[in-house]
């Protein structure tokens, strides 16, 4: 009977580059998995909380929202321009995007109570005059969209049948979310938004960033819950922040979950001046708003 054959030796330069790979993958994935697991990577690279001390303007409310883990969150009411005291209004919550603090995107949503709307716009957690928070994860700050949210639809001086979520940048995650956990919301607009997390990633830091970033509560993935409510979706072709093709993605996977959709491209607007510059973006948004939550019942088939 012969002998069995015996394995072959490996060389040792090829030991060695074995042990080497297997040395740097067990490094990397120690690297790698924490900040995964932990969210190190998200709150490291997608927030950007300032607390500095800004005023309130005198046409402007402060507002006190508790969330279930009892934190505070703070945020302004914004009356419409033409309304009485203790009006009731058709409302819009502002979500706002990863930097600053109210007072830096208040320019984002005001020219909104102009049209005839209240606003309320909120911190996050972390955020201006909220409670303060660590590493911040979007779990989180969908907690507190949803609070805010809440909050809002309690008001005496709004009307909770016509409310409308608007969210810019990081807060179009937010606010995509919200209308799809919370069937009142009557209409959603999201502006300069991204499409899901991986991809943002992606985009800032190829291959690694998409590997980095934690999965769950992407944007695209509200969609089928959002449906048959009204969605518009408005982003700058110059955009460098949150590439243009983002929209694309939110608006087809708008159209194949049922959801009325509109996109609104801005010719020449980058991310943070679409709608400082560019008067065209305001006019697509209220309008928005107001063909949805002024109609005579608000209407949750049609853009």
């Amino acid at each position: 009977m012969p002998d069995k054959p015996t394995a072959r030796p490996i060389p040792a330069p090829k030991r060695r580059w074995t042990r080497w790979l297997l040395t740097r993958g067990l490094v990397l994935a120690a690297i790698i998995m924490p900040v995964r697991f932990f969210s190190l990577g998200e709150s490291l690279a997608m927030y950007f909380p300032s607390r500095q001390a800004f005023a309130t303007p005198a046409a402007y409310q402060d507002v006190s929202i508790p969330t279930p883990d009892g934190l505070t969150l703070h945020a302004w009411f914004m009356p419409a321009r033409d309304a009485a005291p203790g009006e009731r209004r058709p409302v819009i919550l502002h979500l706002h995007g990863n930097a600053g603090n109210i007072a830096d995107h208040v320019v984002f949503s005001e020219f909104l109570t102009d049209a005839g709307f209240h606003v309320m716009i909120v911190d996050y957690r972390g955020y201006g005059r909220s409670s303060p928070a660590r590493l911040l994860t979007r779990r989180q700050l969908m907690t507190d969209s949803l609070a805010a949210l809440d909050a809002l639809m309690a008001r005496g001086d709004v009307m909770p049948d016509r409310v409308g979520v608007y969210g810019v940048s990081l807060g179009g995650t937010f606010a995509l979310q919200a209308a799809a956990q919370r069937p009142r919301v009557a209409a959603v607009a999201a502006v300069s938004a991204f499409s899901t997390w991986a991809g943002i990633a992606s985009d800032h830091l190829p291959l690694l960033g998409p590997i980095l970033m934690p999965g769950g509560l992407n944007a695209r993935d509200a969609m089928p819950d959002i449906a048959p409510r009204p969605l518009l979706i408005v982003h700058g072709t110059q955009d460098a922040i949150v590439p243009v093709r983002h929209a694309d993605v939110l608006r087809d996977a708008a159209s194949s979950a049922g959801v009325p959709v509109e996109l609104v491209r801005i010719d020449g607007a980058d991310h943070n001046a679409i709608i400082a510059d560019h008067p065209e973006a305001e006019r697509a948004i209220a309008g928005f708003f107001k063909r949805v939550l002024t109609a005579e019942k608000p209407d949750h088939t049609r853009p």
